[in-house]
């Protein structure tokens, strides 16, 4: 059996219950209540942003060098194998092997027994030759003798003189010296052993200095000068550097690889280097006493390149910058800031360009001339 309701009842089930009056009421004045504050004279939007803390540092001025990085080998300054300029039974050897020896230190003497009585002789004749001469001296100017006997004894004093230089000479050739001060290697020739012109006995190398050779590619020529100052490091000392200077630049440019050779000398007072080692080698181009330099983790990259935050009255401004020569934790700037300025070195990703800073002091950048570059051919 279907119910049907009347017009008045319908109406009645739709109005709304009392309780439900009174919440939507309460909206209502919720909102009124927000509008009123939002829009009243107290009112001004949301609250401002704080300031960001970072940490600035003051552009500095530094010493800055341009280098130009490259791999060589080391060589010896002066090595030789020492030989003997006549041939004779080794008598006597004055040296060990490995030892360091002077200019001038007797190495090996050979049998000079036959070459001494030679030299005698050779004074003998020298004598009797002058002797001669005396005579032939006091009959000039007479009748008893020509001028042509006299000339033949004066040229047979000359010859006798040059005889006994000559034996002379090859006694001393009988005992073999150091011809430059250096450390000896093995020898070759025992006590007691014939040795001929020319054959090798030992080796002396001049460690006290070593040479060392690299390459340079060819768009770099232009800034090497013989002269420049340079420092190598090895492998085996990683924290020494040892000075030096070019010695010579190759005058051709070897076509297959499009690169020059360049030599150097550097000093070895510990007699640490040793020929064949690798060495790094940094060729000192170029000098600015008196450079922009800013710490490398301010540097902010760019799409127009690299960039900074420049703080002024606490509000962190992005201004561009040119970069020079890059090294350990350092960074030359050529263009784009003055010395004193302060720039953000941390919280750089908490900030954008104009940006409130309450900024707080940090280190001064580090000065100190002579750090290691980057390899300026990347």
């Amino acid at each position: 059996m279907k119910t049907h309701l009347s017009r008045r009842e319908a109406r009645l089930a739709a109005m709304p219950h009392a309780s439900d009056g009174r919440t939507f009421g309460l909206l209502v004045a919720g909102l009124a209540g927000l509008l009123t504050v939002g829009c009243g004279p107290g009112g001004g939007g949301p609250p401002p942003t704080p300031p960001v803390e970072v940490t600035v540092a003051e552009v500095q001025t530094a010493p800055v060098e341009d280098r130009l990085s490259a791999v060589g080998t080391i060589q010896s300054n002066e090595q030789v194998t020492v030989m003997p300029e006549a041939a004779g039974l080794v008598q006597a050897i004055y040296f060990t092997e490995g030892q360091r020896v002077e200019a001038g230190a007797p190495l090996f003497e050979l049998d000079d027994r036959k070459e001494k009585a030679q030299l005698e002789q050779a004074k003998v004749d020298l004598d009797l030759a002058r002797q001669n001469a005396e005579r032939v001296e006091q009959l000039a100017g007479t009748r008893a003798i020509s001028q042509q006997e006299i000339d033949q004894v004066r040229s047979q004093v000359t010859l006798k003189e040059a005889v006994l230089a000559f034996a002379e000479k090859r006694v001393a050739e009988m005992r073999i010296v150091a011809p430059f001060a250096g450390v000896l290697g093995p020898r070759a020739v025992s006590l007691g052993q014939f040795v001929t012109t020319g054959e090798p006995l030992v080796t002396l190398t001049d460690d006290s200095r070593v040479k060392v050779v690299y390459e340079v590619p060819e768009r770099h020529l232009a800034r090497l000068q013989t002269g420049q100052k340079m420092e190598l490091s090895v492998a085996a000392f990683p924290e020494r550097r040892f000075p030096g200077a070019v010695d010579l630049i190759s005058p051709q440019v070897d076509a297959a690889t499009r690169t020059v050779e360049v030599r150097a000398v550097a000093e070895n007072p510990d007699r640490v280097l040793r020929p064949g080692m690798f060495a790094r080698v940094e060729t000192i181009t170029g000098a600015r006493p008196a450079a922009v330099v800013i710490e490398e983790r301010a540097i902010v990259p760019s799409l127009e390149g690299f960039a900074v935050y420049v703080v002024t009255n606490e509000v962190a401004r992005l201004r561009g910058i040119k970069l020079g020569q890059r090294m350990a934790g350092r960074a030359e700037v050529v263009q784009g800031l003055q010395p004193g300025q302060k720039i953000v070195v941390s919280g750089l990703q908490k900030i954008v360009d104009g940006s409130a800073v309450a900024s707080q002091p940090g280190e001064a950048v580090a000065a100190q001339a002579g750090e290691s570059p980057a390899d300026p051919r990347s």
